[in-house]
């Protein structure tokens, strides 16, 4: 039954002071992105559909099974975001980015999308996705980068528990000349497949490749290779993505199964699949690749570029058991001053000094209108406060107050124009 105090199915609700991941992991990456030269793009949730159908493509999951439409009060169709690369492009041709910006564009979004799918652990019907788009791209060297940019993401952590699985996928007309091959080949297991991929044989028959069922079936993975339509100019480029790997030590492993689920790649692909049984069944964290058709086929020039996304909600479920991402939470929610009045009639000085903190970048939380120590003890407890400040009458008269660290349970007076240098010193920080 539905009811109006329950969320929709494949949702979530976030309250980050119980947990706060999702939070800390979009911090992280709004981090990383500016150390690597990526800056912030923000795109509407909603958006036309034939963005995605001509993106996408009309024959991918997302497009036939997954996006949630709806028809505005002017009958024109729109969707629920259901991935940004398209947005991003989109956004690209409408802003004319390509003539304003210095080549290539580098960008990152963060934000909840939305795909009609079986909700399960680490993949929901609304899930939180960071990505980056490396518009304009003109080197190999941008390619690797991008790759090293997504392991980052896994290396802070010290998350080792992944492989990284790369293909190439060659260009359009190669790419023809394949399907034609796989379409001749899988017309002989025709029965052997399941009613989706069954009706992907004419359409598309590169998503039998990488279903979740199919995709694991012997004949499947025994059908011809792109690699024997491939030109030399492609195994050549992509021979030198790979030994720029190789220079870099990054390990990595060809997967010639590897296409990707979204019909606007290209040439070089990857995905970085966790090993972990946490995600059993659904063990790509982070997926990407070249897409230099897409900007043409939304109605600008053909332009190289490449990009990847991450899967938040996805992640934390790997991160569950990972003793940094567990400390670095647990910092996260750290307070580090709870001002605890003796009497709440002494409030208004409490919050004159707890000003005086957050002004110099030390957070501070006061349990107003408290007249028991022992409350504002409680009230630091469950705000993990690493310092409580003690005063009362006798203290504001002798312009001092009373420090309590929480770790050590030691206690010392402290006079009150000497508070913010002396938690800068026991914090570790510098002035």
């Amino acid at each position: 039954m539905l009811t109006t105090t329950t969320k929709p199915r494949g949702t979530s609700d976030y309250f980050y002071q119980l947990d706060p991941s999702l939070d800390l992991l979009i911090n992280f990456a709004k981090n990383l992105s500016r150390l690597n030269g990526y800056y912030e793009i923000v795109t509407p949730i909603f958006e036309h559909k034939e963005l995605f159908v001509r993106s996408v493509g009309s024959t991918s999951d997302i497009v036939e099974k997954e996006m949630y439409e709806f028809v505005d009060k002017n009958n024109r169709p729109l969707v629920l975001r259901p991935e940004m690369t398209a947005s991003v492009c989109r956004c690209i041709i409408e802003n004319n980015l390509l003539m304003k910006m210095a080549l290539p564009i580098k960008t990152f979004y963060i934000g909840p999308m939305f795909r009609y799918e079986r909700p399960q652990s680490g993949r929901s019907r609304q899930f939180y996705q960071f990505g980056v788009e490396c518009i304009g791209s003109n080197s190999y060297f941008d390619i690797v980068e991008i790759v090293i940019f997504a392991l980052s993401f896994l290396q802070i952590f010290h998350y080792n528990e992944y492989v990284l699985k790369i293909n190439n996928i060659c260009g359009c007309e190669t790419r023809k000349k394949w399907i034609t091959a796989l379409k001749k080949y899988f017309s002989k297991y025709k029965e052997k497949l399941s009613i989706d991929s069954q009706k992907r044989l004419d359409k598309n028959p590169l998503r039998i490749l990488d279903d979740k069922i199919d995709g694991e079936k012997d004949f499947v993975k025994k059908a011809p290779k792109i690699t024997n339509f491939a030109t030399k100019d492609e195994i050549d480029y992509f021979k030198k993505i790979t030994d720029i790997f190789d220079q870099q030590k990054i390990k990595y492993v060809i997967d010639d199964t590897l296409v990707r689920g979204l019909d606007y790649y290209c040439n070089f692909v990857f995905e970085i699949e966790s090993t972990s049984s946490l995600l059993k069944g659904q063990p790509t964290l982070i997926g990407g690749g070249q897409y230099n058709t897409l900007l043409k086929k939304l109605g600008s020039e053909s332009t190289n570029c490449v990009g990847f996304a991450i899967g938040l909600d996805r992640l934390i479920v790997a991160l569950t058991n990972n003793e940094i991402f567990k400390k670095q939470k647990e910092m996260y929610l750290n307070v580090d001053v709870v001002i605890a009045p003796l009497e709440s009639k002494f409030d208004s000085y409490a919050l004159s000094i707890s000003n005086c903190l957050k002004q110099n970048a030390i957070s501070s939380l006061t349990k107003f209108g408290t007249n028991k120590l022992e409350k504002h003890f409680k009230y630091a407890q469950k705000q993990k406060a690493k310092f409580v400040i003690i005063f009362g009458e006798k203290e504001i008269k002798e312009n001092v107050v009373l420090i309590k660290d929480q770790k050590t349970r030691q206690q010392e007076k402290i006079e009150l124009k000497n508070i913010v240098s002396y938690l800068y010193n026991k914090l570790g920080w510098k002035k």
